[in-house]
């Protein structure tokens, strides 16, 4: 039993997306830098001649950013489709797997471009017998525009927002946060906190040296820089200063908001105004988005906005989105994407470059004989 990608290729290719198919074997740093402790534990590496650490591609998105690059100015407009394999470690499941998607880059109508795609992944589900998706949709952009205007310690911001898409992990996240003063802190916790608020790169680079010095590359499949981070955001912890008893009731209420993006938009609106919390410019944003949406003839109905909602991929920045199909697998996604602004600056790219894509797993789709 095989899936028929060819009414897909012609789909995409009609969109005008180019089809490319970056290497399989590539460097495994930028995996490891850039996606995430979900993707990281998840990798199939290996060592090559040379002694660098090599990997098969668990995903397309960063190979296609790399492709993008190598290929002319970073902030062009391109679009880029896919067909082919996937490695990464599943419980239960083959570790190889094909995916099929799409990659825009510097499109700036983002909103207008976060709904062309976002139908684009519609029309690809229907594609395999998905007639009344179930679409999940979320903006990591609220959740950091909201614990910014808390006022929230630069440390506790950067363990709550590595906690964002996995509610279990936020909840326990937003539990240590509030727990304050962490007992028997080394004497040099509040140091390091105090640098780090007034300059996390500097004090990062200043921990990473440290390091370096030491002879220390990595621990546990973490790069020095990540180590970093953690040293000094335990530093920060340790120091104090958690969540009060406002700020976690403000987080809390926020989470709960969910259901069709224009009565969310009102919730979220009636929200700002009664805690006082300045983030209208995201919510105006949020606003055009969901214009965006209507314009290209998405059924609200059929869209659920849950402000607690994310991608377990670090390098999304934004607007993200989940395709379900009512009658498959629980839980498991068909397509999922979104926007990550913030990927190819990571990558090498001067600046940041507006992108947005999808990721159809072909292996959860219906199959044909």
């Amino acid at each position: 039993m095989t899936v028929d990608t060819a009414p897909l290729r012609i789909l995409l290719s009609e969109a005008g997306y180019r089809f490319v198919d970056p290497p399989i074997l590539s460097d495994a740093t930028v995996f490891l830098e850039v996606a995430g402790e979900d993707l990281r534990r998840r990798l199939y590496l290996t060592s090559g001649p040379d002694g660098r650490e090599l990997g098969l591609r668990p995903e397309f998105t960063i190979p296609v950013c790399l492709h993008h690059l190598a290929s002319g100015d970073a902030h062009r407009v391109a679009d880029y489709a896919y067909i082919g394999p996937v490695f990464r470690h599943r419980a239960g499941a083959s570790g190889e797997f094909h995916q099929a998607g799409v990659e825009s880059f510097g499109r700036t109508d983002r909103a207008t471009a976060d709904g062309d795609v976002l139908a684009l992944a519609i029309d690809a589900a229907n594609l395999y017998g998905v007639a009344n998706p179930d679409v999940r949709i979320g903006d990591s952009l609220l959740f950091s525009a909201v614990i910014d205007a808390l006022g929230i310690a630069p440390g506790w911001k950067r363990r709550l927002s590595r906690a964002f898409g996995d509610p279990a992990r936020l909840a326990a996240a937003v539990e240590r946060v509030s727990g304050g003063t962490t007992a028997g802190a080394p004497a040099h916790a509040g140091f390091l906190a105090a640098l780090d608020g007034t300059d996390h790169a500097a004090a990062h680079r200043i921990v990473e040296d440290l390091l370096s010095i030491a002879g220390i590359r990595s621990v546990g499949g973490r790069t020095a820089g990540e180590i970093a981070d953690r040293f000094l955001e335990q530093s920060s912890l340790a120091a104090g200063g958690g969540l009060d008893a406002r700020a976690r009731a403000a987080i809390e209420r926020f989470l709960a908001i969910e259901g069709r993006p224009d009565v969310a938009l009102a919730a979220l609106r009636s929200f700002a105004a009664e805690e006082t919390l300045d983030i209208a410019g995201v919510l105006d944003g949020f606003e055009k988005r969901s214009e965006g949406l209507a314009r290209r003839g998405i059924d609200f109905s059929r869209l659920h906005f849950s402000s607690g909602f994310g991608r377990r991929l670090d390098y999304y920045s934004g607007f993200v989105f989940e395709i379900h199909d009512p009658d498959g697998i629980a839980g498991q996604p068909v397509i999922g994407g979104g926007r990550y602004d913030r990927l190819l600056p990571a990558l090498g790219a001067r600046t940041s470059v507006p992108a947005v894509g999808f990721s159809l797993w072909l292996d959860r789709v219906k199959v044909t004989s």
